[in-house]
């Protein structure tokens, strides 16, 4: 099924212009390997899927070993997330995260080996725990593309959705409830 979902992400980019400049960015500055994760990969798949709008949202990166000095092109300026981790931003105001594979706080907090397969377990919620990988060009995230295609919003790693809620401000359930609402899925809330 991932290739199903690898096609409809690709077909749901193919002509998002903003799209490979983002790329061409990621790449400068990566030294290894590097994965689309969140919002953007989860909600194309979906607008492609069930045909649901698409609205835009920031574009998360994880990479492997970022290189050693970072470059950023004209009209964008660096700044950081709310985790500290270096952020792009246009004069648009579209912002990219660059987060660095050994600094998830998910896997930290477990102690485990930086790879993507320990983030996509210790993502907050199911359908978040799916990634596009840039290099070999497929979606990945067993959990995410079975909450796709099961149309369900729920907690994956309790402990990083209590740690996501605080964040956010909000309850761990009233998050479910807003992304499974925008996605049209079934929230599983926690009790």
């Amino acid at each position: 099924m991932n290739n199903n979902f690898t096609k409809l992400f690709l077909t749901s980019i193919e002509n998002n212009i903003e799209f490979q400049e983002i790329m061409d960015i990621i790449q400068d500055n990566s030294c290894g390997d590097f994965w689309l994760i969140g919002g953007f990969v989860y909600r194309s798949v979906a607008s492609e899927l069930y045909g649901i709008k698409k609205p835009m949202v920031d574009l998360d990166f994880i990479v492997e070993k970022p290189t050693e000095k970072i470059v950023f092109p004209a009209s964008w300026k660096r700044t950081t997330n709310r985790y500290g981790n270096l952020k792009f931003i246009n004069d648009d105001g579209l912002e990219i995260d660059f987060v660095p594979l050994e600094n998830v706080h998910s896997i930290i907090r477990r102690g485990l080996k930086a790879t993507i397969e320990n983030f996509l377990t210790g993502t907050p919620l199911n359908i978040q725990s799916i990634v596009y990988d840039v290099k070999n060009k497929m979606i990945k995230g067993d959990i995410g593309t079975k909450a796709m295609e099961e149309k369900i919003v729920a907690v994956n790693d309790f402990e990083q959705a209590k740690i996501y809620s605080a964040r956010k401000g909000k309850s761990i359930n009233d998050i479910i409830q807003e992304k499974s609402s925008s996605l049209g899925f079934k929230p599983i809330l926690v009790s």
